[in-house]
This record gives structure tokens, sequence and C-alpha cells, in this order.
């Protein structure tokens, strides 16, 4: 059943949205082994898309076999009897899979290079079929059929709905063609306007290319557009073009917040937009057309309105290469809750100290410059930056005097990480420092205490870990960010000093988890906890020190709420 439900999809698309053109070469076509996560499942998919569209294709055991003996695209064309070669990378991108895909000739020249990006598996492999039969290199019976076979002459207004551009071209196309459907008019097969296109030597890519086939098949108009996606808003240019001659009748302007807000934007409206400009183009003959090269052909001159010039001058910009967030910074709210503790306290003269929960503001930022401009190893280099600050309050000794408290902590280093799917894992080097210090009670007074009786810490660090972010169900909206990481102290602060112990030595760790719901236009509110362990050795100064204890234990418990923007 689910076989069936595919290959139905496939025939669909391939009927709705996908221009099909017979191959000059009636040898088969021949999938080469795909590269990448999913590679295998995703090869196998698109194997049964194209034969769902009735496309020739060299058997896939046999594939693998030969390429395994045979070095060179050429001579592994030559040795499969294949009329095109079709090879794919795959790789996962900021929660979405993205396909990298050549089509070669039996001389192993490269006459294609297509992108394909999908949040599933799935339907990546249908997109990739669908790029695949708009080459025109597929080869295929029912392309050449739909050639042969003239249309009844019309008898409302005839439109050609061309493919898209852009990011999510194809489903915005789709909710164009569902839009339309409404309209009294006929949605003529894109497949069969290709089809006719290919017969008559016309090329559709250059100005003017669509009248030949237009003029024979009675099309009235063609329809086409150019999907964007910048600065998290999602935006679609659809233009009606008149089929005997150059000249765009209109165009209109739609945009979302989504990919799926368009869609919905486009079925709603477009019908509408374009229902007068349609009528004007009205019902034409269909008119025999001499078979003569594409140059041969001349637009019809037209006077341009203003709406023309614009809509014939305007060009889609390229979207931007799939890549992983550049910019990632965090604000949060912070409780911290610290237990300071010695161990063989010989002469019990030590304090220790607990802290239930102090609370504080933090930030984190990571940036990675080189995300800005490529998805490669560049991108993954960035800059660590966290910083945290409990609000200023006083400690209580047990005899009630009260001491102003302050602490907080810095780090700044570098960071590296290596996305691979839903998951990224990353590398930390950084220099820290962090302060939990006492102040006096108030001014001295002769035989009275004004100090905490406990030793300030200023911990100064380098600190190497490890961890991961790795985002959870459909569309990736929960994430999980773990690590851990030693801490190499080589500063103590007021613990070492003469007063307490001068020889002390010190390391640490931390280890955090964060729990992430994604938001909109980059934005997630997150929800954490984290851990960090200072270990003592104390190494009492002989012959008479200050104070005498084999060691101590610094924790801090620390819980976190905060929203962060990811982009």
């Amino acid at each position: 059943m689910r076989a069936l439900r595919y290959g139905a999809l496939t025939v669909l698309l391939g009927l709705l949205s996908v221009p099909v053109a017979a191959s000059a070469d009636d040898r088969p076509a021949a999938l080469l082994p795909f590269q990448g996560s999913q590679a295998a499942k995703v090869r196998q998919n698109v194997q049964k898309g194209l034969r769902a569209a009735e496309v020739t294709l060299v058997p896939l055991q046999r594939v693998s076999a030969v390429v395994k003996k045979t070095k060179g695209y050429a001579k592994q064309a030559a040795k499969l009897e294949a009329s095109v070669l079709v090879r794919s990378r795959i790789r996962r991108v900021e929660g979405r899979w993205v396909a990298d895909t050549e089509v070669r000739n039996a001389k192993g020249q490269r006459i294609k290079k297509l992108r394909t990006t999908s949040s599933t598996v799935t339907r990546l492999a249908t997109r990739i079929v669908g790029q695949l039969m708009t080459t025109g290199q597929m080869p295929s019976a029912t392309a050449a059929a739909a050639a042969r076979a003239e249309p009844a002459p019309p008898t409302q207004p005839r439109i050609v709905i061309r493919p898209f551009t852009g990011a999510q071209a194809g489903k915005i196309r789709g909710s164009a063609v569902r839009g339309m459907r409404t309209e009294p008019l006929e949605l003529f097969p894109n497949s069969q306007f290709v089809a006719k296109a290919g017969e008559l030597g016309a090329n559709l890519e250059a100005d003017g290319g669509h009248v030949a086939p237009a003029s024979a098949l009675a099309v009235s108009g063609l329809m086409d557009g150019d999907v964007l996606h910048e600065d998290g808003i999602w935006s679609a240019y659809i233009r009606l073009v008149d089929g005997g001659s150059a000249t765009v009748v209109s165009q209109h302007f739609y945009e979302g917040s989504t990919s799926a807000a368009l869609a919905k934007s486009v079925r709603a409206r477009v019908g509408t937009d374009f229902r007068k400009d349609i009528k004007k183009l009205g019902v034409v003959a269909p008119v025999a057309v001499v078979v003569v090269p594409v140059a041969a052909v001349t637009p019809t001159p037209a006077q341009a309105t203003k709406t023309d010039k614009a809509a014939v001058t305007y060009k889609a910009k390229r979207t931007k290469e799939e890549r992983p967030a550049a910019v990632d910074i965090e604000v949060d709210f912070r409780l911290v809750h610290r237990d300071f503790g010695y161990k063989d306290d010989l002469r019990g003269d030590l304090r220790d100290y607990t802290l239930g929960a102090g609370p504080g503001v933090g930030t984190k930022f990571q940036y990675f410059p080189g995300a800005h401009f490529t998805a490669g190893v560049g991108a993954q280099f960035g800059i660590d930056f966290e910083w945290e600050r409990l609000f200023n309050f006083d400690s209580t000794r047990a005899d009630g005097t009260r001491f102003p408290t302050e602490s907080q902590q810095f780090l700044i280093g570098l960071r590296w990480r290596y996305p691979t799917g839903r998951w990224e894992p990353f590398v930390v080097a950084d220099y820290g420092v962090h302060t939990f210090q006492f102040g006096v009670s108030g001014p001295p007074v002769p035989g009275e205490d004004n100090t905490a009786g406990i030793p300030g810490v200023k911990y100064e660090f380098a600190r190497i870990g490890a961890g991961f972010r790795v985002g959870l169900g459909k569309k990736e909206q929960f994430v999980i960010t773990g690590s851990a990481a030693f801490r190499g102290v080589f500063s103590v602060g007021g613990i070492g000093t003469a007063q307490w112990f001068p020889e002390a030595k010190a390391n640490g760790m931390d280890a955090m988890l964060m729990f992430g719901y994604a938001l909109p236009l980059g934005f997630e509110i997150r929800i954490g906890a984290d851990y960090r362990r200072y270990w003592f050795d104390l190494n009492p100064v002989a012959p008479d020190p200050p104070y005498v204890a084999g060691g101590a234990l610094d924790q801090y418990w620390g819980f976190s709420f905060g929203v962060a923007w990811r982009r």
C-alpha cells in the first residue's frame, strides 16, 4: 500500500508540476551509488519514483557491480549501455535534508547540477525525481507519446503553469495549481507543453522560446514564479505571460512568515488576482507551426506598460546555500545553590558555607562568522562566550551578623562543531574566571570579628570540554543540549593566601543539560540545569599553619530559564 501511494504521488507530480521531455537516446538511465547519510534509501526511492514515471532504468544491483569494477563515468556508461548517469550526495543541514545531484551523459560529461531540499527523506526523493524529469534527459516513452498527441481545440483560455524557481518552489507552484483549478480556464499539462517544445526544437529558456509551442497547442498564456526566503520572510512573484509574445501581462506578489503560510496565501488569492487578465487573453485557435531553430522565433512586439517593465527586468535572487546557524544568543534568569565544606578539619575551627538559592542573570553567545559565507569547514569554527552574575545579597553568620556577598563567572574561548543530521557535536577550549567573595560586616571594631570567617575564591582556569545539540520531533521543535568539561585551575584567589592555605591547589569540572523548544524566526525557549565542582588539596604549611585541613569541596548547582535566538 505504501508503495502504491508513493507511485501515485510520483505520477501526480509528473502530471501536474514536472516538465518531461523524451531523451534523444532510447538507452536506459543508471542511478550510480548515492553518497552520504540515508543515501541507499534515497536511491531506492528515486528508482521507484522514476519507474512510476515510466523511465527505463538499469537495475541497481547491476549498476553497483559495474561501478565497483569500472573507473570513469564514460567507461561506466559504456559498460552499462546507459544514456544518462545520475549520482547524488545526501546530507543533513540545520534540520533539513539536502541533495546535490549530478546528471552526466554517456560520455561522462556533467550536463546538469541540481540541488534539492526537504524536511524528510521520502519527500527529498520525490523532489529529486521531479527535478530529474525536468532535465528532459530521462528516457521515457510517456513523453514521446505526449508529444505526438494533439489536444482538442480549447473552449476556455488554455493556461500552462510552468515550474517555479527558488526554495520550496514545487510546493508554492502546487498551491498555484490548486488555486487556479476553480477558475473558468483549462490547465494544460506542462509535461505535454515541454514535449511539444522539444518536437519543434524550441528553447523554452530563451526569451520568446515559448511562442512556437504555445501557438501550436492554442495556449493563451503561461504562468511562472520565483520564490524567495530572505530575513525570515517567504515571498513569491507570480507572472502571467502572453502565449503569443514575450509580453508579461501582469504580476502579483505574495508573502508569509513561513512557507506554509505563503502557500496558503497563494492558493487563496492567485485565482482572483489573475482572473481578469486571463479573460482578456481569451481563447486562441491552434496554428500550424513550422519546425525552425529557436533563434528564428521572434516575439511579437508589444508596448510595455509600467507593470511589464518591472516584471521583465525582475530577476529572482539566488537563495542562500543551506548553512548552519551563524549566531546563538541566550539570555536567562538563574538560581544558584552552593555548598562549600572542608575535609579533615583537625582543629574544628573552620566554617562550612551553604547558599540556599541565589538569584541572578546570565548570557551565552556563540558566533560562527564563516557560516555567513559557506556551509563547509569554515562555518564550523566560532567564538564561545558566557557570563553570569548573582544579584548582590547578604550571607548571615550563625550569630546573625550579615556580610555582603557577590559572585560572577565569565568564559571566553573557541568552539568547533560538526553538524550531521539532527546532531551537532562540538568541542570547546575556554579561559574562565569564577569568583565568590565576601565583604565585611562594617567598620573594624576592637575585639570584634567583622569578617565572614570563610575564604573567598577566585578560580582562574583553562577549560576543555565537549558536548552535543540534537533536534527532536518531526520538525525538530524540541532541542536537547548537553556538555561536560574539565577545568584546570591555576589560581584559587583568597583561599590560597597566607591567611588561609598558601599552598592550596585545585581543579574542577562542569556539566550541563538544557531542554529547548523552537519558536518561529529562530527563537527558542530554554530550561537548563548545570553543575560545577572544585576539589582542593589544601596542603597546610608546617610547622604552624593558620588552619589545618586536608582538603575542601566547592560545589554549585545552577538552574536557568531563558530565551535564545539562533540563526
